[in-house]
């Protein structure tokens, strides 16, 4: 296959894997580190079983970057939040309601966009619709007034520590002037408790499920396949190999909607991790696995990447 062309066509069907390993070659790149995206092993399976003289589907990863000249295979994956099979329908339901209420009131903004701050609601039709006008009601007035507004009627608004509901933002696309960041309820957080072992920290009856889906790319024993997951079959070829941990809630790729093409399928419901519990869920998971995993990263909400495991 000829190699001069740009190799991140091959993400044209997996636009949200494409964006977190560009945000992870930005990390690294500004980090003094030169990154070459190779390929990808996961669609190119004969090339790679050509390369390594494997069998098919041995090497099925999403990315093979080259950095600083090494080869890296790295894999992308979401954390499942437990207890969530509402979220994605309430997403979409926000985002299309929002982005057409503030149609007009983003244009009145002095920065060409807002920035809402969202909490996915479950209520009846009627209560969505009330939630929804408001947040639209705060989101022109802080176009209109060019300063960040504050629901201050909000039950749980706390003066000291509140972010602001709505905000002038600068949008990256002008074609999308409306950026929603959602705050999923009841965040994660690792627990730390005193015993008389000493310190215990754990995530809970959340912990399991959490780690689930980095577990199936490190073990021997995938559940429903009975084989080696997708690391562990890099690691055994003798490769360099990486995890990105994927939590940018509510995610959804650019120009949506461009090509008229309806609306796309809601993203699973993801965890929101931020990099304590992602620590400790790699922490946790590769005491299991030791010789598996080189490298993990976490793509937060804000597109922030952060190294949350690195093998000594």
């Amino acid at each position: 296959m000829t190699q001069d062309l740009d190799p991140w066509r091959l993400f044209a069907a997996s636009p949200q894997e494409e964006s977190a390993f560009r945000l992870l070659s930005a990390h690294l790149a500004a980090q003094g580190r030169h990154v070459v995206l190779r390929g990808k092993p996961d669609d190119e399976k004969a090339r790679y079983q050509r390369m390594f003289g494997v069998d098919a589907g041995v090497l099925t990863v999403d990315a093979h970057l080259a950095v600083d000249g090494a080869d890296w295979y790295v894999d992308h994956t979401t954390v499942p939040l437990p207890g969530s099979a509402w979220v994605p329908s309430a997403i979409r339901a926000a985002s299309e309601t929002l982005n057409r209420l503030l149609a007009r009131a983003v244009l009145l903004s002095p920065t060409g966009g807002l920035l809402i701050r969202v909490t996915p609601q479950q209520g009846t039709p009627k209560e969505r619709r009330r939630y929804f006008a408001r947040l639209a009601a705060l989101g022109e007035q802080a176009a209109r007034t060019g300063r960040p507004v504050f629901d201050t009627e909000a039950p749980d608004f706390d003066p000291s520590s509140a972010d602001p509901v709505a905000e002038p933002w600068q949008p990256t696309d002008p074609a999308q002037p409306v950026a929603l960041s959602f705050a999923l309820p009841e965040p994660l957080l690792v627990r730390h408790r005193l015993t008389p072992q000493g310190w215990v920290h754990d995530l809970g009856p959340a912990g399991d499920v959490l780690a689930q889906p980095i577990h199936e790319k490190l073990t021997p024993h995938k559940r429903k396949t009975g084989g080696p997951g997708q690391l562990r079959r890099a690691a055994e070829l003798g490769l360099t190999t990486g995890l990105v941990i994927d939590a940018r809630v509510g995610w959804q790729p650019p120009h949506l909607h461009a090509d008229n093409t309806g609306a796309r399928k809601p993203s699973p419901a993801i965890a929101p991790l931020n990099p304590d519990v992602a620590r400790h869920l790699m922490r946790e998971v590769t005491s299991r696995y030791p010789d598996v995993l080189d490298r993990a990263w976490l793509v937060d909400s804000d597109d922030t990447v952060h190294e949350v495991f690195a093998r000594s």
